[in-house]
């Protein structure tokens, strides 16, 4: 996996890599992460999803699945 670059944002890690003619996309949150897979044949370029991952809609989108995931968790460790 080729690590491209790390998007800067103030309550995640993100890191966007190319591999088997994917890009992926991770988010990092204390204790959780999600990924999301992207053929690279569905951008023109990088910047292309480097923009996807610094969207204000998609990255809100990735923080409520970080809340609803912790929910789940703490929900089922009480």
């Amino acid at each position: 996996m080729h690590f491209i670059k790390e998007i800067p944002h103030d309550s995640m890690r993100i890191s966007l890599f190319e591999w088997n003619s994917k890009y992926i996309l991770k988010f990092e949150a204390p204790n959780l992460e999600q990924s999301y897979k992207f053929s690279v044949l569905d951008f023109s370029s990088q910047k292309e999803i480097e923009e996807l991952a610094k969207s204000s809609s998609f990255q809100e989108f990735v923080l409520q699945n970080f809340h609803s995931m912790y929910n789940e968790m703490n929900k089922h460790l009480d």
